[in-house]
């Protein structure tokens, strides 16, 4: 056994360290899991708070029980989405240790979403963070115990890393591309006798293919493949193959193929906000009898979302279910300032108009052409808000000169109040002739629908 586990250290540890005064050469160093597809953000930041709600995981994977030194992997995250800023935030913490080697890091993840069509997002990733890299030799087996870098019992490197991601999703389609460690990092440890090893943070690429197949859509009951490969220089090429089975209200069970490695079982329950779950490695290695057993565990915490009150039809009676109502924001010729002003002392134009059309651009509310009610792209609102001329200029709050909106009344009879809600809103601008002067008549914008 103890030539077994010295074997595996030499073959994880090779390729990380040069000769005594230059050169380097890379191999795989991000720590490894079989539950990842539950916390895809760890592997790509560009899916940091993509869900509509956020999350927190504890994980902690033992490989190869029966190996002394053998890798061991804690993680801590936590993430959210920052719906109104198309904005996702997390921190990454996590150790990583085997046998001389350990590493902790910390990292701020940030995600960016840029709405491409109605079901069609890209997400832009980036994570920013610390990595202290230490070397133990007072763990090594050696035979030379005169050898002058063996002196040093323990030397640490921090240093600034960053892992860059992408990720697109079609309605239930999800490529993503990741590439950790994209620095390369280059760090020096030598002793007081001149000796000197590199240990390079290598960059590593990542790719994975990821689609969703409702298999009782009421039940919220979903399976997906998910298939991820890696690559870095000095390492062979390396892909898994999952294929899960999720109840969103029950938890989850899959099936893993890491390549040439082993066939992973995992599986997970959830019970109100809590989620638990373990994976266990079937090694395919010829050495499997030897290294024991490989286990993850995972606990995980889902924070509510903060939902709209329903209304209680029991409650409320329906007055009307639409009412228009329209509010000038120019004043007519006819009326005087002291009836104006108490009419719109409460309007702010400005922020009507930057709420819904910075809405609308940015991909959270939808709008529709006022004439054929078709839905319209972003590049189509784009457009109507040019005014075109002589010398084409962007529409602005000044040019608003209504604001339409259709309400739904509702009567609470318990609390005897009265409440209106808005279901749609017309933006109409001013219509100007072909000199460029005000007619008086209004031009229809666009309208959005709001719940």
């Amino acid at each position: 056994m103890k030539n077994v586990s010295i074997i595996l250290v030499i073959l994880f540890f090779a390729p990380l360290f040069n000769t005594r005064t230059g050169g380097n050469a890379s191999a795989q160093q991000l720590p490894f899991s079989s539950e990842y597809y539950t916390n895809q953000f760890v592997l790509n930041p560009a899916l940091t708070g993509t869900k509509d709600f956020s999350n927190a995981f504890i994980t902690h994977r033992s490989q190869w029980v029966n190996v002394k030194g053998a890798p061991q992997t804690s993680y801590f995250t936590i993430e959210a989405p920052v719906e109104e800023r198309n904005v996702g935030l997390g921190l990454k913490l996590y150790s990583y240790s085997t046998d001389i080697l350990s590493q902790m890091g910390a990292f701020a993840t940030y995600s960016y979403k840029i709405k491409v069509g109605d079901d069609n997002n890209l997400y832009l990733g980036l994570a920013l963070g610390m990595l202290d890299n230490k070397i133990d030799y007072a763990k090594a087996v050696m035979r030379d115990k005169d050898d002058p870098f063996f002196v040093e019992q323990q030397q640490n490197k921090t240093v600034f890393s960053a892992d860059f991601g992408l990720a697109y999703r079609l309605k239930k389609l999800e490529v993503g591309f990741a590439a950790p460690q994209i620095f390369g990092n280059n760090m020096l440890y030598s002793t007081d006798n001149g000796y000197v090893r590199h240990f390079k943070l290598a960059r590593h690429y990542q790719g994975s293919l990821k689609y969703v197949v409702d298999i009782i859509k009421d039940k919220q009951i979903t399976a997906y493949p998910l298939i991820m490969i890696r690559s870095v220089s000095g390492a062979p090429f390396q892909y898994d193959v999952n294929a899960v089975v999720d109840w969103k209200k029950a938890g989850w069970f899959g099936v893993t193929y890491h390549s040439t490695y082993a066939l992973a079982i995992s599986a997970g329950v959830r019970y109100k906000n809590l989620s638990l779950g373990y994976a266990y490695d079937l090694g395919l290695s010829k050495v499997k009898t030897y290294t024991g057993l490989s286990t993850e565990f995972l606990l995980g915490y889902t924070f509510a979302k903060k939902v709209a009150v329903a209304i209680d039809s029991s409650k409320n009676e329906v007055w009307a279910e639409q009412i228009q109502s329209s509010t000038a924001m120019i004043q007519p010729a006819d009326y005087d300032d002291e009836y104006w002003n108490s009419l719109n002392k409460n309007v702010d134009r400005q922020q009507i108009f930057n709420t819904i059309v910075d809405a609308v651009i940015s991909g959270k509310l939808q709008a529709y052409n006022m004439v054929t009610n078709a839905p319209m792209s972003i590049a189509q609102v784009k457009a109507s808000l040019v005014r075109l001329g002589d010398t084409p200029k962007l529409v602005t709050k000044n040019d608003i000169s209504k604001v339409r909106m259709n309400e739904k009344w509702l009567w609470d009879k318990k609390s005897n109040k009265l409440t209106k809600q808005v279901t749609r809103m017309d933006l109409l601008i001013t219509q100007l002739d072909e000199a460029g002067e005000v007619t008086g008549n209004d031009k229809p914008l666009f309208y959005v629908k709001l719940k």
